[in-house]
């Protein structure tokens, strides 16, 4: 007899089978002889997969426990061991056996062919041979067969994914809450060290190696409210990450920031140099933030399988992004470093020793001393004069502000560590303003000279960073009136002796006419700096020293020489070459300056008074003067000279119209030099020798060439050569050219005899 299918609570073409011991809750239905064979599951079967290892037998308790028709047989079924039977494993080899099967497409299970013993002792152990580890709709059958005849009863299990995502063990998360607050701290190593901590804790929580997930669920899934990782660094926008696991927080982004805070807040020209400091402060602290926001939740798309009803194939599921949030399934990072000036740099400044010595010497000479007088906020000085004047240049006082002050900067002690290649002087940047007056910019080490000619002078400093002031303070520069030491005649006793109809322009002198070299001549009287009054006390003379300093004008500043130095003579005159620059370069003008400091040896009760040099030497003062030189020739064409000036040039000796002898000053790319005195010796490569004359009525000489033109002396051998074997044609023109030219000549010679020299000079430069 064929075997029969028991179904619980399924429907087939089936009778019913009473249930006479009454503890079967469920109906049971018996297969009939069916046309087709067939009968079907109870429907609307499912079951969940509720762990990470997707373990979900069939037939097994609390996993997926449904109703399976029960197979009976009317022989092999007696708890009898058929012909094929393998006892041992609780199979088959063949018919006789009870097999169920099932597959979603992609996923195929199956338990062994169980022998008919086998099952109906355990038929859960067999059932448990069905593993479902993955979602989705599965077609189920279970099969039994006798050994000749088999019965098949198809139903359909839903497997569903109820495991959802979430984090492991590994890593910290900052912020889990629903709420996620922002964390904002100020710049220092502390902080710095600490967001470093939570976003290595935040990457560690949410990298994919700490998701815990079961197998063959739905791809991760996003909403609208879930936000991107984005970043923000100084002087930056807010832009998203190009990856998730960038480090936001690091050693490479500190320097990255920190040298974006490199860049100033004002220039000299911009107009944030004038901007108030409210206005300018807080639109540099919105530059100022270092920020990281990154949100990790974790969904997964999951799709609502059923069966249906009549066991038909369904059109489509139903998929949504699922997210349970009791689960540690979110985890969200945002915080912010911010920064100000004084967190990027600490600024302080001082007034120099040596100025505060100068400014105590000064009061120390007046009658009685200012009340709230302090050389250690402000500065005083006194000047030469015996009014103030704003046209006088001997009646105020001219000083760089670093001449005055000592500047103090650095990053902050508890500033992150920055990479030894920075320098704190890179990130301050000055501006001052004097008595309310537009802002200036300023840079310590390269700023130019103010010029003080009121009795007091308020100055306001401030040391900003691209991230904020850092620092602000108010000083008073206060000048004193007296009669005594003076410059006053200083520039007068300088003149420069230029060539009889020759005169510079645009500020500059003109070297001698047809040199590279200017001459100076001194005239000094002791008594136009020591100028007496009945109501200074002038003391006694000691002496005068002069040095000069020559230099391209905007050029760097070379090393002095001595000049000069005398202590006894009233009266001094003498001449000085000072040649134009041309190591390691020529350049369009040449800056000379002298500087002369006269001393005395004060008398007693004199007034003593503060040195422009140095701020601490009261009885001295250093006189200056500053020259331009120029070349005023223009270049020429086949001069008379020209041969001999390229035969002599670079040649140790000098050439053509070069100073070889007196006090000549020449300069290097870092020295001035003063040329010792030797025999006159002139360039020997010329065809005629030069000689070693003075200039004008001065004792400065240079190298002349003889009255007559060194031209046609000079030819070289390569030209006489080239004219002596020149083709015939060449030498007709040529001997045409010279009787034209003799012509002229002669012409103008019967003309003018004024006029010889002229023809002379046109006659040469025609032949060449």
């Amino acid at each position: 007899m064929r075997p029969f299918l028991v179904v619980a609570g399924a429907f087939a073409v089936c009778t019913n089978a009473l249930d006479t011991t009454g503890e079967n809750k469920t109906q049971q239905l018996e297969l009939a002889a069916a046309t087709d064979g067939t009968c079907y599951w109870q429907v609307d079967l499912s079951c969940d997969l509720e762990d990470a290892a997707n373990t979900l037998r069939l037939g097994a308790e609390n996993e997926c426990d449904v109703p399976i028709p029960v197979p009976t047989d009317n022989y092999v079924e007696d708890l009898r061991l058929n012909k094929f039977d393998v006892p041992a494993e609780g199979r088959a080899s063949q018919n006789p056996f009870v097999q169920i099967t099932g597959t979603n497409g992609k996923l195929s299970v199956a338990t062994r062919k169980s022998s008919w013993y086998q099952y109906v002792t355990d038929a859960a152990s067999v059932q448990r041979d069905i593993r479902f580890n993955g979602p989705g709709m599965y077609d189920m059958a279970i099969v039994a067969n006798d050994y000749s005849g088999e019965v098949t009863c198809v139903g359909c299990i839903a497997v569903l994914d109820k495991f959802r995502p979430r984090f492991g063990s590994a890593g910290t998360c900052p912020d889990a809450s629903s709420s996620p607050q922002k964390v904002t701290k100020v710049m220092t190593q502390a902080a710095f060290d600490e967001l470093k901590r939570l976003e290595t804790g935040y990457l560690a929580y949410t990298a994919t190696s700490n998701v815990v997930n079961n197998p063959n669920s739905g791809g991760a899934c996003n909403l609208d409210e879930d936000t991107a990782p984005v970043k923000k660094s100084f002087y930056g926008r807010e832009k998203a990450c190009d990856d998730p696991s960038d480090l936001c927080f690091s050693s490479a982004m500190l320097g990255s920031n920190l040298a974006s805070l490199k860049t100033a807040p004002f220039t000299a020209t911009s107009s944030s140099l004038q901007t108030a400091y409210a206005t300018l402060e807080s639109a540099l602290n919105l530059q100022c933030t270092w920020c990281c926001r990154k949100n990790s939740v974790l969904r997964e798309y999951f799709t609502k399988y059923y069966c249906p009803d009549d066991y038909s194939a369904p059109s489509s599921f139903r998929t949504v992004c699922a997210f349970d949030n009791t689960l540690p399934n979110k985890c969200t990072l945002n915080a912010c470093l911010e920064a100000k000036g004084a967190d990027i740099v600490t600024a302080s400044v001082t007034v120099k020793g040596t100025v505060q010595t100068a400014s105590t010497a000064v009061l120390n000479a007046l009658p009685t001393r200012p009340v709230g007088s302090d050389v250690a906020k402000n500065v005083y000085y006194s000047i030469p004069c015996t009014s103030f004047s704003t046209t006088d240049t001997n009646c105020r006082y001219t000083a760089k502000l670093s001449q005055l002050l000592d500047v103090t900067r650095a990053f902050p002690t508890t500033f992150p560590t920055p990479p030894s290649t920075l320098d704190v002087k890179d990130f301050d940047f000055w501006r001052y303003n004097v008595n309310g007056r537009s802002f200036v910019k300023w840079d310590p080490l390269a700023d130019t000279a103010l010029t003080f000619t009121d009795s007091t002078t308020t100055i306001v400093l401030e040391a900003w960073t691209a991230c904020g002031m850092a620092y602000s303070t108010t000083f008073t520069v206060n000048l004193y009136l007296h009669s005594t030491l003076a410059c006053s005649k200083f520039p007068a006793m300088w003149k420069v002796v230029e060539k009889p109809g020759v005169q510079g322009t645009e500020g500059a002198y003109c070297a001698y006419g047809g040199s590279d070299f200017a001459v100076l001549k001194l005239d000094m009287a002791v008594a136009d700096v020591l100028q007496q009054s009945d109501t200074t006390v002038t003391g006694s003379y000691t002496g005068v020293t002069c040095n000069i300093m020559v230099k391209p004008t905007g050029g760097a500043d070379t090393s002095v020489v001595r000049l000069l130095q005398d202590s006894s003579s009233t009266t001094i005159s003498k001449y000085y070459g000072v040649e134009l620059v041309s190591n390691p370069s020529t350049a369009q003008k040449t800056t000379g300056v002298v500087r002369c400091t006269f001393t005395r040896t004060p008398r007693s009760n004199s007034l003593v008074l503060a040195s422009a040099a140095t701020g601490t030497d009261t009885n001295s003062i250093e006189c200056s003067q500053t020259f331009a030189f120029t070349d005023c020739d223009k270049p020429e064409l086949n001069g008379a000279n020209s041969v001999c000036q390229d035969k002599c040039a670079g040649d140790a000796a000098p050439g053509v119209y070069e100073a070889c002898g007196g006090s000549v000053v020449t300069s290097t790319a870092t020295t001035t030099l003063l040329k010792t005195a030797s025999t006159p010796t002139c360039c020997t490569k010329c065809s005629q020798a030069m000689t070693c004359n003075a200039v004008g009525s001065t004792d400065i000489k240079r190298c002349e060439p003889p009255s007559t033109p060194l031209l046609l002396a000079e030819m070289d051998e390569a030209d006489e050569q080239s004219f002596a074997f020149a083709t015939l044609p060449v030498l007709l023109v040529a001997t045409a050219l010279v009787a034209a030219v003799a012509l002229v000549v002669a012409k103008q010679r019967a003309n003018a005899a004024a006029s010889a020299t002229e023809s002379q000079d046109a006659y040469y430069p025609l032949l060449e």
